[in-house]
């Protein structure tokens, strides 16, 4: 991962830690399967299990970070989260979202937006 991208993670990592969020794992991928992707942060709070794409930009030459994240990456994250989920037995009766986190690093009064819940799982 480049710096830009680490950079914006730690970013978002430290705003759901402020948040009270605990920190369950960092860029997850189960290893196996072409239909699966990586998670970068994944949080756990009372009940519930958040699952967060992480998308850090400079300038908006490439467009907005939520453009970004299109029909086959959401796919893939649901695909993923579930994985999680399957190989983490203690979380079976937990709830779960996937959140879609925004960095601009240049902003410097509002770097970090988070959109909650912002991929449906429609399986």
């Amino acid at each position: 991962m480049n710096e830009l991208g680490l950079q914006g993670e730690r970013l978002v990592e430290e705003k759901y830690l402020h948040e009270g969020w605990q920190l369950l794992a960092r860029n997850y991928k189960p290893g196996f399967g072409r239909q699966t992707g990586e998670l970068d942060l994944i949080f756990l709070k009372a009940k519930l299990i958040v699952f967060v794409e992480v998308k850090t930009r400079s300038n908006s030459k490439f467009g907005s970070p939520f453009e970004a994240v299109d029909f086959f990456k959401q796919r893939k994250l649901i695909k993923t989260a579930k994985m999680y989920l399957r190989s983490h037995p203690k979380f079976a009766d937990y709830n779960y979202r996937i959140d879609v986190a925004a960095v601009d690093v240049d902003n410097q009064t509002q770097p970090v937006i988070i959109l909650t819940n912002a991929i449906e799982d429609l399986d």
